[in-house]
């Protein structure tokens, strides 16, 4: 874990079902999220779900500065807390925790290797 230069990355995609319960858990998600390094790297609310995501109506990507800081967000007493928030607004919820690519291997690949 912690490759030299490899940031974390939260991957989750749900289908809303409680906009207004959605929208207390995105009032406190926020704030929280940049106290421990994370960021809203990308989001989309008409995803393309593909392979049982189909009907999901959000993706959400959040970057963190590495995988260490991702999982420790994730397992945090705050973030159980809140995701008690996120699970009664959403349904058919998928949330990865995945290791971007390390330093090496961004110059491998830049070096056509």
């Amino acid at each position: 874990m912690d490759k030299k230069g490899a940031k974390g990355y939260w991957i989750s995609t749900s289908t809303v079902i409680n906009q207004e319960l959605f929208a207390k858990y995105l009032e406190r998600v926020g704030p929280w999220l940049k106290e421990v390094g994370g960021e809203v790297f990308a989001k989309d609310t008409e995803p393309l779900g593909k392979e049982r995501t189909e009907d999901a109506n959000l993706a959400v990507i959040c970057e963190f500065p590495s995988m260490r800081t991702a999982l420790e967000a994730y397992e945090s007493t705050e973030y159980q807390e809140l995701s008690k928030l996120r699970n009664a607004a959403t349904e058919n919820s998928t949330f990865t925790i995945m290791e971007g690519l390390d330093e090496a291997s961004k110059l491998r690949r830049a070096m056509g290797q």
